[in-house]
């Protein structure tokens, strides 16, 4: 059961909390407005829950450094749709900032949006950063009784697995956008080089919080994550220093760098400011290849207390020069317990076709492919038998006189459909134009009455005029602009009392 209580925090805290969640229910009321869909009409904040330093019991004796610590609050809404930052929370995150910078309240607010189903699906999986916040969060607001789902510890080896993934994802793409910036900076290019490094940053943060906790933050906010991943190991505090005016900007412009150096023509950064933002990259990239070996290192102790400290697999690390502020020490993030491949026949090589997860989805699948194609064929077979019924007469009947009434039944899908079916009642042959094969034809025609006028009810509208001459029927279009080249079709008798539309070449 989570805590409710706020009991040792100030006053002057849960009053500040109040005009918070006040204003995450105005924005988000606010944002909802004017839609139509019934997921969106019936958007709900279902819980608020705050996390972080204010739900720890001893916040008290950390209260000297309060004024810097922000507000954690993780919003559980009712639908995946509404977890869309920019659609239905960047009002609210916007008026948050602006009433934290007129002091209305004096700590920021960081927000954590997610569905019911998204986190009671992270904790029966184990993630670090719900489980955590299961078990120390305090509820601040909540409009159901639906509990969360119990948290599950996660395992070391299935931990190390996640990790190593996390890793071997993370880490490439950083350093291939550290090579793209090198290749900007040497073109002249500075304001890309800028945005590489965002881009740079931004992967190398999102690969400790996910190597450490299995969750990140949705936002290209720099600063956000760089305060989530500094609370994560003090190693990552003193890189971006900010202790003179020149460090702050630089850091500033790689920031900002994301929006304006792709949108913007005045984004300026210096080639001063491109080469110490560089250096400091590189130290970001090697302490986070620091942070998380150390932690995947810890993980294969727990498994493995006797396990060697050579590493068996290495993943691909940023290619980074070498810098005076770390140890000299080559860290590599290694793999050891790998499940062997599976080999279904040690005659035939191994295939790692067989292994891709698209393929093991779609296999496990394969009796519902089956079944899907048996329908469709079956339903195949209806449509053709609606358009072209079995005759149980067993060679062509003697044309019908004009004059006389008939008692005719058709169902059919195409206008030839149709008159084939009449023509095949009163024992006429038919022509028609070749274009008349597209013209849909889709109802049923029931009623007493001569060839002729049932061709003429059948045709009535769909701009086709009929015409019998002997024992053949002829269909073209009305206008006598359109050319009156015709398809003949002719019926076949089959053995066992049936007949069929034939083409004739």
């Amino acid at each position: 059961m989570m805590r409710t209580d706020l009991d040792h925090l100030p006053y002057a805290v849960t009053q500040e909390l109040g005009v918070a969640t006040n204003i995450l229910f105005e924005e988000f009321a606010e944002a909802l407005k004017g839609k139509l869909s019934p997921h969106r009409k019936a958007g709900r904040i279902l819980k608020l829950i705050l996390f972080g330093a204010f739900a720890d019991p001893a916040w008290c004796e950390r209260e000297a450094d309060a004024a810097t610590v922000p507000f954690d609050i993780l919003v559980i809404v009712n639908h995946g749709e509404l977890t869309k930052p920019q659609r239905y929370w960047r009002f609210a995150i916007d008026r948050l900032h602006r009433a934290w910078q007129a002091g209305v309240i004096r700590r920021p607010v960081r927000l954590t949006v997610h569905s019911l189903a998204e986190v009671n699906r992270a904790l029966s999986g184990g993630i670090r950063f719900f489980t955590a916040i299961a078990e120390g969060g305090i509820i601040l607001y909540q409009s159901c009784d639906k509990p969360l789902a119990t948290p599950r510890l996660l395992s070391a080896v299935e931990g190390r697995d996640h990790a190593i993934r996390t890793a071997e994802k993370w880490l490439p793409k950083a350093r291939a956008f550290v090579l793209g910036a090198h290749f900007y900076r040497d073109q002249g290019n500075l304001p890309m080089a800028a945005l590489m490094l965002h881009q740079a940053c931004e992967r190398l943060y999102h690969c400790v919080l996910w190597t450490l906790t299995l969750h990140s933050r949705r936002t290209h906010a720099l600063d956000e994550l760089r305060d989530f991943a500094e609370q994560q190991d003090e190693r990552l505090r003193d890189i971006w220093t900010g202790e003179t005016r020149f460090e702050r900007r630089v850091f500033s412009r790689i920031r900002r760098a994301y929006v304006e150096a792709r949108y913007s023509d005045h984004f300026r950064i210096t080639a001063d400011e491109l080469t110490w933002a560089l250096g400091r990259v590189d130290v970001l990239a090697r302490r986070v290849i620091w942070v998380c070996a150390d932690h995947l290192a810890s993980l294969e102790r727990e498994i493995d207390p006797s396990a060697s400290d050579t590493p068996s697999t290495a993943i691909a690390i940023p290619d980074v020069t070498e810098n005076p502020d770390l140890p000299r020490r080559n860290w590599s993030i290694e793999s050891r317990a790998r499940l062997p491949r599976f080999r279904w026949n040690r005659l035939i090589p191994d295939r790692t076709f067989w292994q891709l997860e698209w393929f093991a989805r779609w296999s496990d699948r394969t009796l519902d492919i089956v079944m899907a194609l048996l329908l469709m064929i079956l339903s195949a077979e209806v449509v053709m038998l609606r358009m072209y019924p079995p005759s149980a007469q067993t060679s062509r009947a003697t044309p019908a006189d004009l004059s006389a009434v008939l008692d005719f039944d058709i169902r059919a899908d195409t206008v030839l459909g149709a008159v084939g079916g009449i023509a095949n009642r009163a024992g006429y042959q038919i022509k028609a134009n070749e274009d008349i094969w597209a013209v849909r034809w889709t109802g049923a025609y029931r009623a007493k009455a001569t060839t002729f006028d049932a061709l003429a009810d059948v045709l009535y509208g769909s701009g086709l005029c009929p015409a019998i001459r002997g024992d053949t029927i002829m269909v073209r279009y009305c206008a006598k602009t359109h050319p009156a080249k015709v398809l003949k079709i002719e019926y076949q008798t089959q053995p066992g009392s049936s007949v069929r539309l034939v083409s004739p070449p």
